[in-house]
């Protein structure tokens, strides 16, 4: 089978939403691509699993391109704020990654009920892939990384993400510059951070990197809202002319 070949540019200066785009498309097509080599070793309910979370990527990247290529406005790109649970986002990230990590790999999920955040629930995916999808990559390639720890509670008027690794941590020389477009991380070109960052800045939130006594600790702030908007798809869902659950 062929691979999608990852191309980290040295980026000099911002890069255009088009580019934003594409490297997040890139990540979802590459994870597609991991999906179907494990089914060329799976079998039986592991195997179904990858193929379901497989169409499910291809159906958010199919999205993605139409988005990437709709026309924006003079004032710049919108965002679609509503009511969505953050805790089902991160349960259907978490599946859709999970049939790619390691066999000891783990996420676990700390929230009780419902965390309904105001954001835009597309950019709201892109950011908690995004971390998901460096940690495994890390997980993948180091063998350095075995867990990622996510919690979820509400402070005041915001809904507090909280996603720690048990992983190597970061080089103090990486923090400082973490989330600029172009600066290495662990797991690659760093742009992935970049966009995440912008992304919950977008939404009224914060993205930041917090000292944790081992690994690596994110804290994902978002807006809370007053009600959960019915999810519209989840992990299971078929794509690209397949079939629809």
């Amino acid at each position: 089978m062929s691979h999608l070949a990852l191309v980290n540019p040295a980026f000099r200066t911002a890069p255009s939403p088009a580019t934003q785009w594409a490297h997040d498309i890139r990540n979802a097509l590459t994870t597609v691509g991991l999906h179907l080599d494990t089914l060329e070793r799976l079998a039986g309910s592991a195997g179904h699993k990858a193929v379901e979370a497989a169409h499910a990527l291809m159906l958010r990247a199919s999205g993605m391109c139409e988005q990437a290529l709709a026309p924006t406005s003079a004032a710049g790109p919108t965002t679609r704020r509503r009511a969505v649970d953050a805790v089902a986002a991160i349960r259907q990230v978490a599946d859709l990654v999970a049939p790619i990590a390691p066999k000891d790999f783990a996420i676990r999920v700390h929230a009780e009920g419902a965390h309904p955040v105001l954001a835009d629930a597309d950019h709201l995916f892109r950011i908690l892939f995004n971390l998901l999808h460096n940690a495994v990559s890390v997980a993948r390639h180091r063998g350095t990384l075995t867990s990622v720890d996510i919690a979820v509670e509400r402070t005041d008027g915001a809904v507090v993400v909280r996603i720690a690794d048990d992983g190597p941590g970061l080089p103090a020389s990486v923090r400082k510059q973490l989330f600029r477009a172009g600066v290495p991380s662990a797991s690659g070109s760093g742009l992935g951070l970049a966009i995440a960052r912008e992304l919950a800045e977008m939404s009224g939130g914060t993205l930041r990197l917090v000292p944790s006594a081992r690994g690596a600790t994110f804290v994902l702030e978002l807006p809370a809202a007053a009600t959960v908007a019915a999810p519209k798809e989840g992990p299971v869902t078929r794509s690209l002319g397949r079939r629809a659950a």
